[in-house]
Formats: C-alpha cells, sequence, structure tokens
C-alpha cells in the first residue's frame, strides 16, 4: 500500500498506522445496549507495550472476533478485559459498569466468563464433579463442600443439561483426565458457561484440535444463546468465518482495522500482515509462530 514499507521476507509492516489514520467504524448498535467498551487501554511490561489505545465497542449478542499475528497482544487484551491484568490507562465496562479496577471473581458476578489457551481443568475429578464446582460458583452453598454429591439435587440438574447439550452426557462419571482434547476443549467451554455470562471470551478454543474436532467445537459454538456476548480469538479463520460476523485486527498491541468477517480477511494490508504474503488470501492459518 501507498506510504507502507513491507518486508519482503516477513510479510510485517516496518511502520505502524499513524494517529490520524482513519479505523473502520465499530459495529452498528442497530438497538442493542453496549455489552463491552474498552477506551484506550493501555498494558505495559517493563519496557514493552503489549497493547496500546486500542478502543472498541461491543453490542449485546455480537460474534465479535480478535486476530492478529503471533504476538500481537491478543491474549494480553483478553487478560486486560478478564481481570487477569489491569491495564496502566484507560477503562473497561461491562454493560456500562467501569469494572477497569474490578477482579476476575467480580466480573464474573457480572455476567463474563473465560476460557483460556491452555485448558484449566481438574483432570483427577469427573466431569460431573468439574461442572458441579462450576455451577456451584455463583451460589451460597460454594463453601460447603463436605457435603455428599448427590445433595446438591439443583446443582446436578443443571449439570446434567449442560453436558448432555454438549454431547458429554455419558461423559459425566469419568476423570477429565481420560477425555480426548477435543472433549476437554468442550468441557472447558462447559465451565464457562455453568456460571451464566451475558460476555463470553474465547481464547483459541480450537488450538490443537483434529480436522473433525474443529468441526465440532465450531457447530458447539454456532448453537450458543444468540443474546449471549461472544468474543473469540481464534487462529484457525475456517472456524472463526464459522462462528463471528465482525473481526477487529492487532499488531504490535494496536488496532489496525475492524469491520464485517469477510471483508476484513479481503483487506490488502491484513492478508499481508496477518497471512504473511499478498498471495495468502488462499490460506486458512498464520504461518509464523510465537506469542499471542
Amino acid at each position: 500500500m501507498t506510504g507502507q514499507e513491507v518486508q519482503p521476507d516477513a510479510g510485517r509492516l516496518t511502520e505502524r498506522p499513524s494517529a490520524g489514520d482513519p479505523l473502520s467504524p465499530p459495529p452498528p448498535l442497530d438497538g442493542r445496549e453496549v455489552a463491552l467498551e474498552l477506551d484506550s487501554i493501555t498494558c505495559r511490561f517493563g519496557e514493552l507495550t503489549a497493547v496500546e489505545s486500542v478502543s472498541l465497542t461491543i453490542p449485546a449478542g455480537s460474534r465479535f472476533g480478535i486476530i492478529g499475528p503471533n504476538g500481537a497482544g491478543k491474549t494480553t487484551l483478553f487478560n486486560v478485559l478478564s481481570g487477569e491484568l489491569r491495564p496502566v490507562s484507560g477503562t473497561v465496562k461491562l454493560f456500562g459498569h467501569d469494572v477497569t479496577r474490578m477482579s476476575a471473581p467480580e466480573r464474573v458476578r457480572l455476567g463474563m466468563g473465560r476460557t483460556f489457551q491452555v485448558v484449566r481443568l481438574f483432570n483427577d475429578l469427573t466431569v460431573r464433579e468439574n461442572l458441579t464446582l462450576a455451577v456451584m460458583g455463583l451460589s451460597r452453598s460454594k463453601l460447603q463442600l463436605l457435603r455428599p454429591w448427590r445433595t446438591y439435587r439443583a446443582h446436578q440438574a443443571l449439570v446434567e443439561t449442560l453436558a448432555a447439550s454438549f454431547g458429554l452426557g455419558g461423559r459425566l462419571g469419568r476423570a477429565a483426565g481420560e477425555l480426548s482434547h477435543g472433549e476437554l476443549r468442550e468441557l472447558e467451554v462447559l465451565l464457562a458457561l455453568a456460571v451464566e455470562p451475558k460476555v463470553l471470551l474465547l481464547d483459541e478454543p480450537a488450538a490443537g484440535l483434529s480436522p473433525a474436532e474443529r468441526v465440532d467445537i465450531q457447530s458447539l459454538l454456532g448453537r450458543l444463546d444468540p443474546d449471549l456476548t461472544i468474543i473469540m480469538i481464534e487462529h484457525d479463520m475456517q472456524v472463526l468465518r464459522g462462528v463471528v460476523d465482525w473481526v477487529a485486527v492487532l499488531d504490535h498491541g494496536e488496532l489496525v482495522t475492524q469491520g464485517p468477517t469477510a471483508e476484513v480477511q479481503r483487506h490488502p494490508r491484513v492478508r499481508e500482515l496477518y497471512l504473511g504474503s499478498a498471495g495468502a488470501h488462499d490460506r486458512d492459518e498464520p504461518s509464523r509462530s510465537g506469542t499471542s
């Protein structure tokens, strides 16, 4: 593109967009309330700026993707959204509530759920026990863990409904550590849904899955409540296209552009930046390795 230098071997732009470069407008609200609003979020680790002045407006019920090269700051941004990290400047609002200084558990109580790149489960506990602990997380009985599992009848009914909805009804008695990787990913999504979130953050839900398992997780996500706001990081473009309808692109911690998924994917700079070569629009995954 005019006025920008491209490293031919790396496919990464050497010049960042200037502060005056126009970015695509946020998704239209169409009468919906704003589920999540980021205003000039900046996050630093010593001398390294991981996220710089990122602003996003995400309407309720959105299917919103965040993409970019490895090392672009995507997971750091997720950690700021979920309360794992606190930004050095900027604000995060969840349905109009300023949650910038709130902890992750406080944000869960306000309606935020989250999965991680690395699956976090109790491998020695059964699927039923993992789900029961998650369901109990927002209840007053969460500290009464010496009671037999069978006495939590209301919780068990919800656990069985959740498991059946994701095809894990027959796995309730199995230890989580005995599940396939695809089933573990599905269980992690269920754990996030168990707290009845209004906003669900999914950090690479298809990572490490086989082609068949990627189809399963995409189908699973497509069946979720349309009122649930989903914000997803995903490198597998086929899975991403099947779930989200709006995409924001990050590079070097900065927002490059955003827009409808199909339009962003055709954007010349995004193809060059994210996929690594001018002809990469036919490929589904980036080739570079590194951190998010």
